[in-house]
């Protein structure tokens, strides 16, 4: 069999697809016994990923003329039988059996206002359709699923939950001169709290910085911040300054990938106060690092973090700085949240991820 999958989203250089195009590809390529695989990406550098496959680069810079035009095209020329889309959309004019991955539905989410304006009103339009016409969906969680079908009114036999999972490169870092040197090339404190994620307002950024300011005077940690400039940010800075945190916030920026692994072994706890996700990587990464983990008990991260994680309500301040003074305060409630973690991330895999998509792939 002939499977194509579209990597474009490789050239956006963080984030959950990004992520998620990034793991899939080796697990694609080792699951996929007799099928031939086709990987398409629109840059050369991203060669490589998948070196027994077929590796294609289709140049263009306007992603809609790539996804829409150039990549059907091929996909016509190479008569393949299917081809997987990684986020969200399906070309028209193709005629091999289509299959979209769906990483969540924020954008019909309106009050979370999680992305410019634009790029709404083209998902909202685009997923909809997509999701008809596609032979398969996946989605990576329930909680997606049932969003999915709540929004697009798909049957829900026709989408199928293929879990993610956090990279193997996330681990416990037992190198002293590895931390010491990530800790100096972003000016770390000795002791601190994670966040790693963008600044999006779905984040909730904003009442994690006011849940941090709560309880600064009772614990000696800085906050540190991952993210690089975002839709919609400005009222984290403006906040930082109201509560005169500029002390205490550690504002680190994009952050290189193979760093993130020492940067969550560094950190005493991670958070991530998330108001609405579609899975929610960054709480499996830092668990298996062994990095305890505070998270919202909304959307889908309850079954990313199970009973693994110190789980609050993210619209509720006092509740977030209850238990990040918890969660650093009892060595006992560390330690078992540390244990867990490591055993609840090994209940995702990406091979396990690449096996449930190929096995729809290949069912007629």
């Amino acid at each position: 069999m002939k499977i194509a999958f579209s990597a474009r989203g490789l050239s956006v250089p963080s984030g959950g697809v990004h992520q998620f195009i990034k793991s899939i590809i080796p697990a694609l390529a080792k699951q996929r016994q007799q099928d031939q695989l086709f990987i398409f990406y629109n840059q050369k550098k991203f060669l490589g990923l998948a070196p027994d496959c077929e590796e294609i680069v289709i140049e263009g810079k306007n992603k809609l003329w790539w996804d829409f035009i150039l990549l059907p095209k091929m996909l016509r020329q190479l008569k393949v039988d299917a081809v997987l889309l990684p986020k969200n959309v399906a070309p028209f004019f193709t005629s091999c059996r289509k299959f979209i991955v769906i990483h969540d539905m924020a954008y019909f989410e309106r009050q979370l206002n999680p992305y410019p304006l634009l790029d709404t009103l083209y998902m909202k339009t685009m997923i909809p359709h997509s999701v008809r016409r596609a032979n398969g969906v996946f989605a990576v969680s329930e909680h997606t699923k049932k969003d999915v079908i709540y929004y697009t009114k798909c049957d829900p036999d026709k989408i199928t939950v293929a879990y993610e999972a956090a990279d193997q490169m996330y681990k416990p870092v037992n190198d002293i001169d590895t931390l010491k040197q990530v800790k100096q090339k972003y000016n770390l404190p000795d002791k601190f709290i994670l966040y790693a994620g963008s600044l999006s307002p779905r984040k909730n950024v904003v009442r994690l910085l006011k849940a941090f300011s709560r309880t600064r005077t009772k614990i000696p940690h800085n906050l540190v911040l991952t993210g690089s400039k975002s839709w919609k940010d400005s009222p984290i800075y403006k906040t930082m300054i109201l509560l005169n945190l500029s002390s205490r916030i550690n504002k680190l920026g994009f952050i290189e990938y193979n760093d993130m692994s020492a940067l969550y072994n560094l950190a005493d706890c991670c958070i991530y106060p998330s108001l609405y996700e579609g899975f929610g990587l960054p709480v499996l990464e830092a668990m298996q690092c062994g990095c305890p983990v505070i998270t919202s008990n909304t959307t889908s991260i309850p079954e990313v973090a199970g009973d693994a994680a110190l789980l609050i309500d993210p619209h509720d301040t006092s509740d977030i700085a209850d238990a990040i003074h918890k969660i650093l305060t009892d060595a006992g409630l560390r330690e078992d949240l540390i244990e867990k973690g490591l055993l609840q991330a090994k209940k995702f895999s990406w091979d396990n991820c690449a096996n449930t998509i190929l096995e729809k792939i290949r069912t007629p």
